[in-house]
């Protein structure tokens, strides 16, 4: 079974994005913020497959906190997911190769994005 660790600021969009993951079998880790998203990257007991970020949060932004994780591990794939329209967003991402999942979306759009990601990272691996 993956973890899914789902990193967003709003409590009712990690509820619903564990509820949604787990429909789809996945085990998720919740962190409301960037920092605690990087403590539980760094626990040794967790072991996480791909890191689900919302692209808005004070402090460290979604962009930030990817190239901390990136950073620390290369191969983790990483889902961007945000409410900004298609162009905001290019301009936001511009220079990073995240996927990227918009607001609102459906149970089953979130978990074939997230098989998607981790089929490819299993595959270059």
């Amino acid at each position: 079974m993956s973890t899914i660790l789902v990193v967003d600021d709003e409590p009712t969009v990690l509820n619903l994005c564990q509820r949604m993951l787990q429909v789809g079998g996945y085990e998720v880790l919740q962190a409301p913020s960037g920092e605690a998203a990087i403590r539980l990257v760094r626990d040794p007991q967790n072991s996480i497959d791909l890191a689900l970020i919302d692209v808005m949060m004070p402090i460290m932004n979604g962009i930030e906190l990817a190239a901390r994780l990136k950073a620390a591990q290369p191969a983790l794939p990483i889902v961007l997911m945000t409410g900004f329209t298609i162009r905001e967003i290019e301009r936001i991402v511009a220079d990073h190769p995240y996927r990227i999942i918009w607001k609102p979306f459906k149970t089953d759009s979130l978990l074939r994005m997230i098989e998607n990601a981790l089929g490819e990272s299993t595959a270059t691996v």
